[in-house]
């Protein structure tokens, strides 16, 4: 799935769950925002970086966790890359009429847990722009002695962000277990301060995201059900991460809370 819950930084205690009125279509897993734009008449809608200055810049409340209203049904689809419980939007008096219910609006509702911020803990998988894409891997070309530059095939990442945004770690070489925070980056070269311990060479494999541990930005993958770590951080929000695993291919993932619900944030 896409969000989880992961804990909360204030001790023991279950998650804070609260139950909205869909402005549009969600599955469970996807990332939802305030559902203040126009013409909705929903409570939430999908937090995925809509191209709607205004849009983009609502706060974050949570992320879907269940499905409560009668219309729900399971997806798993290619097209859509989502899966799971699934409620549909609906502005039909007759497709409201026949999912209404005891305590339901018959409009779509979905089961909200808060991203309370600095408290609750959220784990999200990090995929290349959309669910199901992994990161791609990187193979070094051109090894480098101080153990500080990872150049690869040009164009091999879209991870190009600067200034200690973005993570790079070995996957296969001396270097295996090693993460280090990118300094500079390009399509085609990584190149960090602190070097790795051992001299990099060619054949050895790297990976890198957009995110950094402690303070750092996320975006957000198309359909809200994921992180996206191969971009440039144009936009984005700011989250502080407290882990952060790209160890397996398809499996890599984060650990987070947001810092404010805030707008997106821009360098």
């Amino acid at each position: 799935m896409g969000f989880s819950y992961a804990g909360n930084l204030g001790g023991a205690g279950a998650p804070v769950v609260r139950r909205f009125q869909i402005g549009e279509t969600m599955y469970v897993g996807q990332l939802v925002q305030t559902g203040i734009v126009g013409g909705a008449g929903g409570h939430v809608q999908l937090a995925d970086i809509a191209t709607d200055t205004f849009e983009s810049g609502l706060p974050i409340i949570g992320f879907v966790s269940a499905v409560a209203d009668a219309s729900r049904t399971w997806t798993a689809s290619a097209t859509d890359n989502e899966y799971g419980d699934k409620s549909t939007y609906t502005a039909t008096m007759a497709t409201v009429t026949a999912n209404v219910g005891p305590g339901l609006t018959g409009g779509g509702e979905v089961d909200v847990t808060l991203a309370l911020p600095m408290k609750t803990l959220i784990k999200a998988p990090i995929w290349d722009a959309t669910y199901g894409n992994a990161l791609p891997e990187l193979t070094i070309t051109t090894g480098n002695s101080d153990g500080k530059t990872i150049t690869h095939a040009s164009d091999a990442t879209g991870c190009t962000t600067l200034d200690d945004y973005s993570t790079v770690y070995c996957r296969h070489g001396a270097n295996k277990g090693h993460y280090r925070v990118v300094t500079t980056a390009g399509a085609n070269e990584q190149v960090v301060t602190v070097p790795f311990p051992y001299t990099i060479v060619a054949g050895d494999i790297f990976v890198v995201a957009a995110c950094v541990l402690g303070f750092g930005g996320m975006d957000i993958t198309t359909n809200a059900d994921g992180i996206d770590g191969d971009n440039v951080l144009d936009d984005f929000r700011t989250v502080y991460y407290h882990e952060i695993n790209l160890e397996e291919s398809g499996k890599e993932y984060a650990v987070f809370s947001f810092w404010h619900q805030s707008a997106e944030a821009t360098v």
